[in-house]
């Protein structure tokens, strides 16, 4: 309950502080995007190429470790 509390009073000073700025107060609409299937794509296109660059580095450092203590040849 007094977590409500502090949070509904820190709301209200924050709008507060908004008003006296003169500064309009924000939509729900400015909190949220809507995503384009282009966006979508391509941040999944992103994240697919993260994944494989981050495979390669996983796979090098398991071969570091290998070969230091000796369960693979070094090459």
């Amino acid at each position: 309950m007094s977590t409500s509390y502090a949070d509904s009073a820190q709301a209200r000073e924050w709008d507060r502080r908004f008003d006296e700025f003169g500064r309009p107060r924000p939509t729900r609409a400015d909190f949220c995007h809507d995503y384009t299937t282009a966006d979508l794509s391509a941040r999944r296109d992103q994240q697919l190429a993260e994944r494989k660059a981050l495979a390669i580095r996983i796979n090098a450092a398991v071969d570091q470790i290998a070969e230091f203590y000796g369960m693979k040849e070094r090459t």
